[in-house]
């Protein structure tokens, strides 16, 4: 059982641990099978050095030291199944089983949502059954009941531990534990985004507040590329230079619940600024961290309007700034409308009515553009495309006609959970556009995607009805591919509330919530009440569970026990630790006048506890009755 557990906690990491390994316990679990089976002999002390050689070997192959968490549980996991296969005593099963405690939590540190809780729990409770199940050789079913019970009675305690006992900041962290499932990327090629249409991972929740000012479309900023080289766009160096220049907030707070990203980059509507600790704004308006995110983390966002944020020349320079002789036709194009116009707004008028009368198409599919004028091909020949096709044209041809572009990447739109009300934005709903420069003004948002897809701009792309077949194609096997079944959306809705308030309200329950609650609760002794609450809890159950075991005990004790030790005692002496014929002379001796009727309760008492045959009923009524006679003579 072990074993097997050993090969279904790799294979549920094949992400982490790749191919190599994951085949490698496989091919453990099987020889442990057949080894069971009587198929092959265990192994030899030099085979099973062997294997451990090879699994060394695997990990560092196929894992390497870029990433020393994976590698350090990748090496327990195989040390352990390896140690399943050795173990053939008692002693070293239990070692196994006691090391589990140990190994199965790892799986947190890959995965941290609810599913991932009850799944460890359960592996937990396994390994406490097999314990039980190994040392005191009960069924199975039964050690399960009582493993099951146990963990029950101990998760309140850690509950009330967890929320009382006061929090410190991690001793370390996990640098790559989570490798990214992000397709943004600080160096993109626009034409490449449809690919995240293919995950349908949760990236963020945002909780709004419900006024005229947070109203769809919303386009959550997360990249500013301001630097182009002919195909791909990417960031300069400005992205971790915190801001600057003065700001004015101008409108009401929301709140975002991250998911590990193993990034710096966060995400924010428009130009933002956080009061959480460790968020801060660049020059672009966007949220940056330090680290990269390894865990779920809640921040304030509060929209912001830089002020006196003018252009200077080489912003001037970068944000317009092509290189030659690419693109030739759309760059005669721009230049050619910016000939025809006064403004900006007008130039924006003419490349929009360029899409619309060309009947371009919005596609998650389009045909794959490779060559190096990829700008011109889309403009004059496919004429279909998603996101990053429109985005990366027009960014284009605005910096032909000489206005400052620059494209960005994040997330549009998002699913709205009407019971809660919290939007959920997954990888699928990746979104590129462009910002551009108007002087004496700022930069302005635009999404020619809008201009050949405007049902795009409402919901998340998962309700998109037209590319209904297009996206469920792309996502492949999930629950949202399915979600047009009414019993499986509604058990794809129920995990996502689940997952929700798991992250809302444990994942996200930090030092500084922690303080507000123990402040409400406590008032003004926050401080020490709550240590001292957990302490004297853990005196009080350690003391109950100590009178537990021993009425437990008392209970156990026959009533023929019970009778012959209150009989023992009426000599003021501890014969009951004597045989019964020594106890009974002590007795008889003692207590002359009784001698026939403690002779006739020794017979009985000797026939119940060391004899096969059972004392029938009325013997036992006799029994009884003799041991009371005795005690209430022997006390007059």
């Amino acid at each position: 059982m072990t074993t097997l557990l050993y090969g279904l906690v790799s294979t549920l990491l094949f992400n982490s641990f790749g191919l190599v390994f994951t085949c490698a316990m496989l091919l453990i679990v099987l020889f442990k099978l057949a080894i069971y089976k009587n198929l092959v002999k265990g192994p030899s002390e030099k085979m099973i050095n062997l294997l451990a050689f090879t699994i060394i070997l695997v990990v560092f192959v196929a894992i390497g030291f870029s990433n020393l968490v994976e590698m350090f549980v990748s090496l327990l996991l195989g040390a352990c199944a390896l140690k399943t296969i050795q173990a053939k005593t008692k002693k070293q099963a239990m070692s196994v089983q006691l090391l589990n405690f140990f190994v199965y939590p790892c799986f947190f540190i890959f995965s941290q949502n609810v599913l991932s809780l009850l799944f460890v729990l359960a592996l937990l409770v396994i390994n406490l059954a097999q314990m039980l199940w190994i040392e005191h050789e009960i069924e199975l079913h039964s050690a399960i009941r009582q493993a099951t019970k146990h963990l029950l009675l101990a998760l309140p305690l850690a509950a009330i531990m967890v929320v009382l006992l006061p929090k410190v900041s991690p001793f370390w962290q996990l640098p790559g534990a989570k490798k990214t499932q992000t397709g943004l990327s600080e160096d993109i090629d626009p034409f490449e985004i449809s690919e995240l249409s293919r995950s349908d991972e949760l990236v963020f929740r945002a909780i709004l507040p419900d006024n005229a000012q947070m109203k769809p479309p919303f386009y959550w900023r997360t990249l500013v590329h301001d630097k182009f080289d002919g195909k791909r766009w990417r960031i300069s160096a400005h992205h971790d230079v915190p801001l600057q220049a003065p700001y004015r907030a101008v409108g009401e707070s929301y709140t975002i619940i991250a998911r590990p990203s193993g990034k710096t980059w966060l995400y924010n509507l428009g130009q933002a600024k956080s009061v959480t600790r460790g968020v801060n704004t660049n020059h672009f308006g966007t949220l940056f961290m330090q680290n990269n995110l390894s865990s779920s983390m809640e921040y304030q966002v509060t929209p912001i309007h830089v002020t006196g944020a003018g252009m200077v020349n080489w912003q001037y320079r970068l944000n317009t700034a092509l290189p030659e002789e690419i693109n030739p036709l759309a760059t005669a194009m721009a230049i050619r409308w910016d000939n025809a116009t006064d403004n900006t707004a007008d130039f924006i008028e003419q490349m929009k009515q360029y899409f619309i009368e060309h009947r371009f198409r919005y596609s998650l599919k389009p045909a794959r553009i490779s060559d190096r004028d990829s700008i011109d091909t889309f403009l004059t020949e496919t004429r279909e495309g998603f996101c990053g096709h429109y985005a990366a044209s027009a960014a284009f041809m605005l910096r032909a006609a000489g206005i400052p572009a620059r494209l960005v990447s994040g997330y549009l739109g998002g699913e709205y959970n009407e019971e809660r009300g919290y939007y959920s934005v997954y990888q699928y709903d990746a979104h590129a556009w462009v910002e551009y420069y108007v002087p004496q003004q700022g930069w302005y948002r635009l999404d020619p995607t809008a201009w050949v897809a405007p049902d795009r701009l409402i919901g998340s792309l998962s309700e998109l009805t037209e590319l209904e077949d297009e996206f469920k194609d792309n996502l492949g096997l999930s629950l949202m591919t399915y979600s047009n079944l009414a019993l499986v959306n509604w058990v794809r809705l129920q995990i996502e509330q689940l997952d929700y308030q798991w992250t809302r309200w444990v994942l996200n329950f930090d030092h500084q919530k922690q303080s507000r609650l123990l402040r409400d609760l406590f008032g003004q002794y926050h401080r020490v009440l709550p240590a001292l609450s957990v302490f004297l809890l853990l005196i009080a159950m350690f003391v109950a569970r100590f009178w537990y075991l021993q009425r437990k005990q008392l209970v156990k004790l026959p009533e023929a026990v019970r009778l012959h030790h209150a009989i023992c005692k009426l000599a003021g002496k501890e014969l009951h630790k004597l045989t019964p014929s020594q106890a009974l002379l002590t007795l008889k001796s003692q207590y002359p006048g009784l001698s026939r009727e403690l002779e006739e309760f020794n017979q009985y008492f000797i026939k119940s506890r060391f004899s096969q045959a059972q004392l029938t009923k009325a013997e036992a009524t006799r029994m009884k009755a003799l041991g009371r006679l005795i005690i209430k003579k022997a006390k007059k």
